[in-house]
């Protein structure tokens, strides 16, 4: 019997249908130039409909001159975009996969990167982006409504399927719906709901003039902002049953949650591990029995088992599932196929997918490397020539290069020194909360197994037992070590790392000082794991802010837990001295000095330094020999993985 009753049954929305349940929503990829999209973007989309999706909700459309997002935000507001949209569907189209496009205004919530001027119903600022907006005139109001219409209408003329009038996470129709965002006195705001919804009213009603009633048209919404200005979910549900009967007009409801006006809210826009997957499925659940249209979720829905379920509990008509398409894009015909062996499962970790288009990159992602460069590598040929291949650390770098290697035909042999392995990662999963994070080692163990990569454990590869070997290329990923910085009392007993507390190789005492130099996971994680076994901690780092180095989305859930669970936290201060008992800090700008006394225990979490021993004994004897990782450089997992994906793919 299948696994599958629900996922891959057909589904009408509007007057298409959708091969199967399965939907990637619109999300920004950065794979733009001068406003337009780029081979990189078609690719990217083709690549996911090869793999199987039902329905690719094309990212952010700017239909107006004012509704740059970012400087990588597509303009559609011009009959330029068209050729764009054929190409696109002729991309996906011969896979099955349908493709809409979302109608996009920020409002308000314009990244400082950005190119346009905030404007908003009225001029109330949000706490992340810190703008306060221009508010719209009625003509300027009357202007942006024909920009939906006319760029739907481009849409159509390019042969894609529907559009996605975008009023989630806190954009610009959910700023005209709000009654503590919209101030304005004319018929476009007060108390009343009719005045409210009259800008999303007028939107639907234009757009349908223009593309008629059989082409899709839908609306993205949050069910919940989580944001004190925006609206909650009861008001959502009453939101909705008005516009489902008094509106109309619209295809689906596609529901997912948070607003992008602060960083706690934010967070749900993308949320991270260990946010629980399907998290806003109850919600939906309430909101499909009290409208007439389907209904769309997302949030975190990153396994077919988990979309089935929510199919099957009736919560939802379509599931999206965007990142696990980001992490494997062939995961639906995977799990059609049942290989569920094969399908590579996303963590939740946000590094390089919006974390990438949080500094202005291309997407990508940390467990996927061919992301964002299908163009190079969606298709890797087999090797030229059959290699045998020694790859020495079987953390992230070293275990994606032996899949890829073997992937390619080579004869692969995997030595780790311990008993199991995962490198860094096996320490990093021990942070409460992230758990899920060592599931990429799970991935790449059944890449490892399946293909027959052969890995010794418990073995320390020595440079005779290498050169006996006689590899045609050897491949050094034995990762780092903790750095030690050159100040006085590093010596002390009570002197530890953050990688001796996680590892349970030292005992922290009661009251503990974390002194952090990078900002990252190690220092925040330690701090909340050493909180957890019950000690007294603060957290000094040299860095602005704790937690600088780590991506905003899991920034901000950290931060909250440290928090709530009463860690206490000084930014810019670098460690100077240890004494027992006591611990000295200078500040990063004017050298003053703070002080901790009565301190059991200090720990050190000031990065790695690289462990290459091997790698100088070698290199006189092997001329095919390479580094990778953090035994080149100590960075992230992310850049361990691409170097050794890309090594791999071209030995």
């Amino acid at each position: 019997m299948s696994t599958f009753k629900y996922l891959f049954t057909p589904k009408k929305i509007g007057s298409i249908w959708i091969k199967n349940r399965i939907l990637s929503t619109g999300h920004m990829t950065s794979y733009v130039e001068n406003g337009l999209p780029t081979d990189r973007l078609i690719a990217y989309h083709m690549e996911r409909a090869k793999g199987g999706v039902g329905l690719i909700i094309m990212e952010a459309n700017a239909i107006h001159p004012t509704a740059y997002f970012t400087a990588k935000t597509i303009c559609a507001f011009n009959d330029e975009i068209i050729p764009y949209y054929k190409k696109l569907a002729e991309s996906v189209h011969p896979y099955g996969t349908k493709m809409f496009v979302q109608l996009f205004h920020p409002g308000r919530e314009v990244f400082p990167s950005g190119t346009s001027v905030a404007v908003a119903p009225s001029s109330v600022p949000a706490d992340r982006f810190r703008i306060i907006p221009k508010e719209l005139e009625r003509e300027e109001i009357k202007d942006i409504i024909k920009g939906y219409a006319d760029t739907a209408l481009r849409v159509k003329t390019g042969g894609l399927d529907g559009v996605e009038i975008v009023a989630s996470h806190g954009y610009l129709p959910s700023q005209f719906w709000s009654p503590r965002l919209n101030l304005r006195k004319d018929e476009y705001g007060g108390q009343s709901i009719e005045n409210r919804l009259r800008f999303l009213k007028e939107i639907v009603e234009e757009v349908r003039k223009k593309v008629g009633t059989d082409f899709v048209v839908g609306l993205r919404l949050s069910v919940d902002d989580l944001d004190d200005e925006g609206a909650e979910y009861g008001e959502v549900q009453e939101i909705l049953k008005y516009i489902d009967n008094q509106i109309g007009g619209l295809d689906y409801f596609n529901l997912t949650g948070g607003s992008s006006a602060t960083y706690a809210s934010s967070t749900f826009i993308v949320p991270p591990a260990p946010v629980p997957p399907a998290h806003f499925a109850s919600h939906a659940a309430k909101i499909r029995e009290q409208v007439s249209v389907p209904i769309f979720l997302a949030g975190r829905i990153n396994d077919p088992v988990i979309a089935e379920n929510v199919l099957a509990n009736g919560q939802a008509d379509m599931v999206g599932m965007t990142r696990a398409l980001i992490c494997d894009p062939h995961m639906p015909n995977k799990a059609l196929r049942e290989e569920f062996d094969r399908i590579r499962v996303c963590i939740g970790c946000d590094q390089a997918c919006i974390g990438h288009m949080q500094m202005d990159l291309p997407i990508s992602c940390l467990q996927n490397p061919v992301t964002g460069r299908e163009i190079q590598y969606s298709k890797i040929p087999k090797a030229k020539k059959i290699k045998k291949i020694a790859i020495i650390g079987g953390g992230p770098a070293g275990m994606k290069a032996a899949v890829v290697a073997a992937e390619r035909g080579h004869q692969v042999t995997l030595f780790e020194k311990s008993d199991e392995l995962g490198g860094q990662v096996k320490l990093a999963r021990k942070v409460p909360g992230r758990e899920e994070f060592g599931e990429l080692v799970s991935n790449l163990k059944r890449e490892l197994q399946y293909y027959r990569v052969d890995v010794r454990l418990n073995v320390e590869a020595s440079k005779e037992l290498i050169l006996n070997l006689s590899p045609d290329e050897v491949i050094i990923s034995t990762g780092g070590k903790p750095y030690i910085p050159h100040v006085k009392g590093m010596d002390l007993p009570h002197v530890v790392t953050a990688w001796d507390i996680l590892s349970r190789r030292k005992e922290p005492g009661k009251k503990v000082v974390v002194a952090d130099w990078k900002g990252d996971m190690t220092g925040v994680g330690v701090a909340l794991y050493l909180k957890e076994l019950g000690c007294d901690v603060e957290i000094v780092t040299s860095c602005y802010q704790v937690g600088h180095s780590i991506q905003e989305k899991v920034r901000s859930f950290v931060l909250t837990q440290l928090f709530l669970n009463g860690v206490e936290m000084t930014s810019q201060y670098k460690i100077s001295e240890v004494t027992e008992g006591t611990v000295a800090f200078s500040n990063i700008y004017t050298g003053q000095k703070l002080q901790r006394y009565g301190i059991d225990t200090v720990v050190i979490a000031y990065g790695l330094l690289q462990e290459n021993s091997l790698f100088h004994q070698l290199k006189e004897y092997v001329s095919n020999i390479h580094r990778i990782g953090d035994c080149l450089i100590p960075r992230t997992v992310e850049e361990a993985i691409l170097e050794g994906f890309e090594l791999a793919a071209n030995l």
